[in-house]
């Protein structure tokens, strides 16, 4: 980028005596002047603010200086790869299947949604756009969670949905954007969305930001919230990784909680949200539609899924079988949920699979004593054997 120079001054050529050859002008004094024109106008770029509609395919305005570009668009779509910090925004995966949560500190019905709180009821679940939906018919989305909170007095109570994200260095000192779609089930109930900045074990006290009230009404309407995160310059960051930012949707909160959820005080309601964006910038831009296979990959470093085993007969009617993990998980395993068990397989008559226990996780993988009460399924102690068609979910790996 460059500003034009002039290298010839034609002006003094005026004030030359007749017959001074300085007085000439010299086709190549112009051409000097033409490229160096040029070479201007295909590189110097605009620093003043642009009024709409801004570069070419932008709706709203933009902002424009010498090291930065904020727009909320690019011809009508997202701008660039993996701009959202929230995983599982969409709530398209739900590993752990449908069932409501009802206890605090359970993540589901999505995954890396945790439903959080004191001394309040609430159930947590799942629903589904239909035909005739704004966001089903022209935004991409097919499920939103619904949480039915019945508000219980107390300075100390409160209801949140949140989403821990990992390491809290990633978004320190930085503006941020939330963007998300709610609806109440009746009303124009209000809610308050959250950030806190948790250093993990071993680290600094958790920071929390100021949140802000949003209301809301009982049809779908998208809300964007704009948070400056605090610098962690001259905090302990925790070394078992653990640390992490925190959004929180706050649904009922005591006046304990003032400050993260906005003062939004005490009320029961059922509310709805969807499509949660996350990102870095003082402007929303278009949710972020990532592909679900790649989604599914996010959510399995919080809870790796695994179907076949393989390993070794230690009784007749029982193996122990090691479950690779497709993703790495972001700590080793501690336990396991069974959603289907498997087939217990080896020279003998294969068995379904009727109890799992939890022996180690391994960084890459998860290892479980599996047996049969169907009957024997080898008839040699220490034989090669294989588990297929099962389904675990090893957990111990969430923030």
């Amino acid at each position: 980028m460059s500003n034009y120079t002039q290298s010839t001054n034609f002006a003094t050529k005026d004030a030359l005596s007749p017959g001074d050859p300085l007085k000439i002008v010299r086709g190549t004094e112009i051409n000097t002047e033409f490229a160096n024109i040029a070479v201007a106008v295909a590189t110097k770029l605009d620093t003043t603010a642009l009024a709409s509609p801004g570069p070419i395919g932008a709706t709203t305005p933009s902002t424009i200086s010498a090291t930065n570009v904020q727009m909320t668009s690019a011809n009508g779509g997202q701008l660039a790869g993996l701009r959202n910090k929230i995983i599982n925004g969409n709530m398209g995966i739900f590993q752990r299947g449908t069932t409501a949560v009802t206890v605090s500190g359970i993540y589901g019905p999505a995954d890396r949604w945790q439903s959080n709180g004191v001394g309040d009821t609430f159930s947590t679940t799942q629903g589904s756009f239909v035909s005739g939906d704004t966001l089903f018919d022209t935004g991409g989305a097919q499920y939103f969670t619904t949480t039915a909170v019945t508000s219980v007095a107390g300075a100390g109570n409160f209801f949140r949905l949140l989403q821990a994200i990992e390491d809290v260095r990633l978004l320190a000192g930085q503006t941020v954007t939330v963007s998300f779609w709610a609806k109440a089930a009746s009303g124009t109930p209000t809610i308050g969305v959250g950030m806190s900045q948790n250093f993990g074990t071993g680290g600094s006290t958790s920071v929390t930001i100021a949140g802000q009230a949003q209301a809301i009404t009982s049809s779908w309407a998208q809300y964007t919230k704009t948070f400056s995160v605090p610098s962690i310059n001259g905090k302990t960051v925790g070394t078992n990784n653990t640390h992490s930012t925190v959004l929180s949707f706050y649904l009922d909160a005591g006046s304990t909680y003032n400050t993260e959820s906005g003062t939004i005080g005490q009320a029961s309601k059922t509310v709805s949200i969807a499509q949660v964006q996350l990102e870095v910038g003082p402007v929303a831009t278009p949710f972020e539609q990532i592909p679900i296979g790649l989604s599914l990959q996010l959510c399995q470093r919080y809870l790796p899924r695994c179907s076949n085993g393989a390993g070794f007969a230690y009784a007749l009617d029982a193996g122990q079988f090691m479950f690779p993990f497709e993703v790495t998980p972001r700590v080793s395993a501690t336990g396991v949920t069974v959603l289907t068990h498997g087939l217990l397989n080896c020279t003998g008559t294969p068995r379904t699979a009727t109890t799992a226990t939890f022996v180690r996780g391994d960084g890459n993988s998860g290892v479980l004593n599996i047996t049969s009460s169907a009957g024997n399924f080898t008839a040699t102690i220490g034989q090669g054997a294989t588990l297929l068609s099962g389904d675990y979910l090893f957990t111990g790996c969430e923030l």
